[in-house]
């Protein structure tokens, strides 16, 4: 457990591009204020990253000497995210990837907030079930009591 609270560091060789992955319980970036999964994505990333082995993504930044990292560019607002040429000298085989990312990070988040919208729609349905259940042995004990009443 003492390892989690560490941070992993790696260097890409040319460019000295250095990220830093916190691996401890309580990841948080500047993104995590602005949207709400990042801190789930970067905690998810961070676990993998835990094992000492990085994501397909952060493999692909990294050799392709990226100026960005993969939080960074998932979670950039759209307008931020096309300035990255003009800001950055990024060429256009890493723009290519740096859409690529952005497109599998942004799927993952709309899948795992599809799978949790799915999980409270069944709670909720479960929950209307039981309510259902509960005023149907209402009624039939209404049912009960006029039908002794009547005799």
């Amino acid at each position: 457990m003492e390892e989690r609270n560490k941070s992993l560091e790696y260097k890409s060789s040319s460019s000295e591009i250095t990220r830093q992955i916190n691996v401890g319980p309580c990841v948080q970036t500047f993104f995590s204020e602005q949207h709400q999964t990042s801190r789930e994505y970067e905690e998810e990333e961070s676990e993998s990253s835990y094992q000492g082995r990085l994501t397909r993504d952060e493999r692909l930044v990294v050799d392709m000497k990226i100026p960005l990292t993969v939080v960074e560019i998932i979670h950039k607002p759209m307008e931020e995210f096309n300035d990255l040429r003009s800001s950055h000298a990024v060429t256009e085989e890493q723009m290519n990837i740096c859409r690529d990312i952005r497109r599998r990070g942004k799927n993952k988040i709309a899948a795992q907030n599809c799978r949790k919208r799915k999980i409270e729609q069944i709670s909720g349905l479960e929950n209307d079930l039981s309510l259902a259940k509960l005023k149907k042995e209402k009624i039939l004990g209404e049912r009960v009591e006029l039908l002794r009443q009547q005799q």
